[in-house]
């Protein structure tokens, strides 16, 4: 409906493409890459499982169906939806304004959260690897701090967590400086209350880290997502009772 309360359309003729494995955690975010394929972080479940498709990005056609050259179609005791494997918990899928990669931010548990540029095939080696602790104190890698040796590292990793969120790439000029920077949100950091914040992070032209600056950090809000409006600016979705959109523009 619109501002006054007149009717405007009616969204009907809803078709289910994908259905989640019981008693898994579902879809969490979804993502059309340029391919036209569409990128499905499922939830819950064992990441490491070959034949389930909880903790994995899986990649299908916008019917539903499974394109054929997906990394395992054909590939005994594969489910051949996976496109990457060994995913935690999925908050945010966005694709590369020049690369055209697909990126994932995942949280770890205490500690070790990540963004990772998804490649087709790969194992990110959750439960197996992290750079974070389990929540009672130990490392989650059995052998104390811990590399990614036989798996695909992350391109950003935090410790503590920052409970990383939704993110966006910033391409636009009316924040000239920022341009080319990712844009991260953040739900608590280490988890205390009141820490959510958002991130900037800037990278060389090898995609490789170069420094972070934390924003927003004084208004103490969860921030579940970070995107850029079609007028290029920031807009920032708080994840709180009193939720807000929020614009960052020049000042």
């Amino acid at each position: 409906r619109g501002a006054g309360g007149e009717l405007i359309g009616i969204v009907e003729d809803f078709k289910d493409i994908w259905v989640a494995d019981p008693p898994g955690g579902g879809a969490t975010p979804i993502v059309i890459g340029r391919d036209g394929m569409l990128y499905i972080a499922s939830g819950g479940g064992d990441a490491q499982a070959h034949d389930k498709l909880g903790g994995k990005v899986l990649r299908l056609r916008d019917d539903g169906t499974v394109p054929n050259d997906n990394p395992f179609v054909g590939q005994a005791g594969y489910r051949p939806e996976i496109y990457t494997l060994g995913h935690r918990n999925t908050l945010g899928l966005a694709v590369h304004p020049v690369t055209g990669d697909v990126w994932q931010s995942e949280n770890g548990p205490n500690g070790g959260d990540e963004l990772n540029i998804l490649r087709p095939g790969k194992n990110y080696g959750w439960p197996l690897v992290s750079y974070g602790r389990a929540y009672p104190g130990p490392w989650q890698a059995k052998a104390g701090m811990p590399g990614h040796e036989g798996f695909e590292p992350p391109v950003v990793y935090w410790m503590p967590a920052i409970a990383v969120s939704g993110f966006t790439f910033y391409t636009g000029t009316r924040l000239p400086k920022w341009t080319g920077d990712v844009f991260v949100g953040g739900l608590r950091t280490g988890e205390i209350p009141g820490t959510g914040h958002a991130e900037r992070i800037l990278f060389n032209e090898k995609m490789e880290e170069l420094r972070r600056e934390s924003l927003l950090v004084d208004l103490r809000q969860r921030i579940r997502d970070v995107k850029q409006g079609p007028d290029g600016l920031l807009y920032v979705v708080t994840d709180e009772d009193e939720g807000a959109i929020l614009r960052i523009e020049p000042r």
